[in-house]
């Protein structure tokens, strides 16, 4: 028979692949109140199903049945890497749903258990009939960051972080633990989350190798300008809270290759006020929805990183904004052939398909773009191999 402590409390139990079994001393109970607590075992959301199967005035020994294929926290964290065990500590947030109810849960790695995506409590107390009894807020905070910090971090004692004596050194972990609310972990946790989502996403979009062939003027000049709208994608803001959200939501809707949401949801954001991570997957999301054939948008995005200069990025930003004159200024500002070209293409075909721009003045403007785009037509002609898109 095993032991489960938590804080001051300590009870007896033992577990196989059907049922946990936990047995509770006479100081634990009030035998008066154990006929009523069955009523809270019965099925109910996020707790196991249990049975009274002893109540007397020494002890009480209640089961609780468990899936065969569920597993324990204490098991299955020990199988997640570091960001799956971020998403399972989000997941275990509906804990403080239950502060100051007449149930409180016994938060414990061993009695919380993962059947398939959901997480149930095995034991459970009521108000001061079982433990563990009604706690006040301070002690079962300190109880959830306990179970938050043993999730991020498995090798640590469970016991030793509710008493403050888990050693964590990483900068998060740390921020847990000085958290002061349950709110504010939340926050935490949820920015953490999509920070980390962002980076994966980011990964996998990269194209590994930078050794490409960059594209070709003859094809992007049958480009045509149909994005619409603004573009807009990222993960947080430490200054504006609304922004905050948007930007979630849009990342959200990257991870889920939705590009034209992406645009949509931070249609109102000034790019340059996005945090780098932002304008990042902004750009890409540009890209993607851009008219360019599939192998001339793997090359462009070879060219483009997190770590690219704040104009490359914003360059595809704003041709996904449709703002094609701000794209060709940045374009020169960094002196791209490549992208130059490609902002004329845009403007020229957006004049080109204006009718209601005066006619003297319209073809004007597109004799004027011609002679730029055969300009830097010939430049790219005579461009060697080696020479790539600045990043």
């Amino acid at each position: 028979m095993g032991e489960m402590k938590n804080s001051l409390i300590v009870i007896k139990e033992e577990t196989t692949s059907t049922f946990i079994k936990v047995h509770l001393t006479a100081n634990q109970y009030s035998l008066s109140g154990v006929k009523q607590f069955q009523l809270f075992l019965n099925k109910a959301p996020h707790f196991l199903t249990g049975k009274i199967e002893v109540a007397n005035e020494e002890k009480v020994i209640i089961t609780y049945e468990k899936d065969e294929l569920s597993f324990s926290l204490e098991q299955y964290v020990k199988k997640l890497d570091a960001f799956d065990r971020l998403l399972l500590a989000q997941k275990v947030n509906f804990l403080k749903e239950y502060l100051n109810q007449p149930v409180t849960p016994f938060i414990h790695p061993k009695n919380i258990f993962i059947f398939g995506e959901e997480l149930f409590i095995g034991h459970r107390g009521v108000m001061n009939t079982v433990i563990p009894y009604l706690s006040t807020e301070e002690v079962y905070l300190k109880q959830y960051k306990a179970l938050l910090l043993y999730i991020l971090n498995p090798k640590l004692d469970f016991e030793n972080l509710i008493d403050g004596a888990g050693a964590v050194r990483d900068p998060f972990s740390e921020k847990i633990q000085e958290s002061s609310s349950f709110e504010e972990i939340d926050k935490l946790l949820m920015e953490t989350v999509a920070i980390q989502k962002e980076k994966r996403n980011a990964t996998s979009i990269l194209v590994k190798s930078r050794n490409h062939t960059v594209f070709k003027w003859g094809t992007i000049i049958l480009g045509l300008a149909t994005l619409g709208l603004s573009i807009g994608v990222g993960i947080y803001s430490l200054n504006i809270v609304p922004q905050q959200k948007r930007i979630i939501s849009a990342e959200s809707k990257f991870i889920s290759n939705n590009y034209s949401d992406v645009l949509d949801t931070l249609k109102e954001d000034k790019p340059e006020n996005l945090p780098k991570s932002a304008q990042y997957v902004l750009a890409v999301s540009s890209i993607q929805l851009d008219s360019l054939s599939k192998e001339q948008k793997e090359s462009v995005l070879g060219t483009i990183s997190q770590k690219s200069n704040d104009n490359s990025l914003l360059y595809w930003i704003y041709i996904g904004k449709g703002d094609f004159e701000k794209a060709l200024n940045i374009a020169k500002n960094i002196g791209d052939n490549q992208y130059i070209l490609h902002a004329y293409t845009k403007v020229y075909d957006v004049t080109n398909a204006d009718n209601k721009m005066n006619g003297s003045k319209k073809q004007e403007l597109l004799s004027k773009y011609k002679e730029e785009m055969e300009k830097y037509m010939k430049l790219l002609e005579g461009k060697t191999d080696d020479q790539k898109p600045k990043q």
